[in-house]
């Protein structure tokens, strides 16, 4: 089943900096029951991302893309969270600081800024996990209403 998400050019940053994190873990693209590389991994999202960091987008992802994204923006949290608690101490990510200062200009001036984009990336995270609130979940073809299992009623 595939998601479609609405992003506004705020998201869409908090998106590109959950994903530089995400794919700066090494193997973070295999499939951990089969040892190979994911047939739909985050990579392809980065791409369709990549050109489109100052505007709005709309994207369709798989449900395993969608579990990545949701786990890289936790990670990406932590990380924000340890950028302002070090007062912006270089990250052991690589290209994080930059990419982030570059994003969110604030934070190079004032760490503290980082808990804001952090509270924000971890907002965007909520709205994401929820099926129909900010995203849109293809609608299944209508279902018989379900029975009861217990059938008999008390009767008064």
């Amino acid at each position: 089943m595939t998601v479609a998400l609405r992003l506004s050019a705020e998201d869409v940053r908090l998106v590109r900096l959950a994903l530089l994190y995400h794919l700066a873990r090494p193997g973070a693209e295999f499939d951990a029951s089969t040892g190979q590389l994911a047939e739909h991994g985050l990579t392809e999202v980065d791409a369709a991302l990549a050109e489109r960091e100052d505007a709005a987008a709309s994207l369709e992802l798989t449900d395993g893309q969608l579990r990545r994204l949701l786990e890289a923006m936790l990670g990406c949290v932590n990380e924000l969270r340890v950028y302002h608690l070090n007062g912006g101490a270089a990250s052991m990510v690589p290209r994080f600081n930059e990419t982030a200062r570059r994003s969110f200009p604030a934070i190079a001036d004032d760490p503290e800024a980082a808990l804001d984009v952090a509270e924000s990336m971890l907002m965007l995270r909520r709205r994401l996990a929820q099926p129909g609130a900010g995203n849109e979940r293809p609608s299944r073809a209508a279902e018989p209403p379900k029975r009861s299992r217990w059938p008999f009623r008390r009767q008064s």
